[in-house]
């Protein structure tokens, strides 16, 4: 009973109709992600990779997709209670929930923005008393155990904050993804920004909830699809 209140009680929030779950593959559109990744249009997804992946998985599934907006902190929780079934570009050590795990099949990197002012770094240990921009619900365990020590956090709500506070001078570093920074700067050919490290590179997947246990096979047959008939390196190549 507890998990079906806190089911409901979390689709309400998104501002979701509760629908048969089995005819649809009902999947967390991260509020805190930005472009390539995804865009929001308050709480529809209208691009982005991960809109476009989920679209993909969920037809070869023969299922509707249904974006349900929320910030990653309630993403896991979602997953994990079966208020949502899926939640990508992922990887276990991010989630605290018990949810079940794709192959990975999705690739990032984690790096370093600079201010156009601030020093050179030639070691993550250089960032230890450094306040340093990053996105509220986004876990950075790489950094942390580099630092020994927490990371002094400046938590904005999406990555894209976090790239514009950096490049007002708010703070000299901020943590974010290779491909968003890219597109960043494309969009902001005059902010100077530029990628001062790299943290590491990232295999990631989706979460499953439980309760769709049944989709794990489909599902990781559906990516090997999207692997060897080049739809996931024309998604790629779309947002390059």
């Amino acid at each position: 009973m507890k998990r079906v209140v806190l089911a409901a009680a979390l689709l309400a929030g998104a501002g979701v109709k509760a629908e048969n779950p089995g005819a649809v593959l009902r999947i967390v559109a991260p509020t805190n992600q930005s472009m390539p990744l995804l865009k929001m249009a308050g709480v529809e997804p209208v691009e982005g990779l991960l809109k476009d992946v989920g679209e993909a998985l969920a037809g070869m599934l023969g299922l509707r997709p249904l974006f349900i907006a929320l910030p990653s902190k309630r993403a896991g929780p979602a997953v994990a209670s079966g208020a949502a079934d899926l939640l990508c570009y992922v990887k276990p050590g991010w989630l605290d929930d018990t949810v079940l795990w794709t192959r990975p099949f999705l690739v990032g990197v984690g790096v370093i923005a600079a201010h156009p002012a601030a020093p050179p770094l030639t070691s993550l240990h250089e960032l230890r008393n450094e306040p340093l921009g990053t996105v509220l619900g986004y876990r950075y365990p790489v950094l942390d155990q580099a630092l020994m020590q927490p990371m002094r956090r400046e938590d904005v709500p999406d990555a894209t904050i976090n790239l514009r506070r950096l490049a007002l001078g708010r703070v000299r570093y901020a943590i974010t993804d290779r491909a968003t920074l890219e597109h960043f700067q494309k969009d902001h050919p005059d902010s100077g920004l530029r990628e001062a490290l790299e943290v590491e590179h990232y295999q990631l997947g989706c979460a499953l909830s439980p309760e769709r246990a049944a989709l794990l096979g489909p599902l990781n047959r559906a990516i090997e699809r999207l692997q060897a008939d080049g739809t996931l390196k024309a998604l790629y190549d779309h947002y390059r």
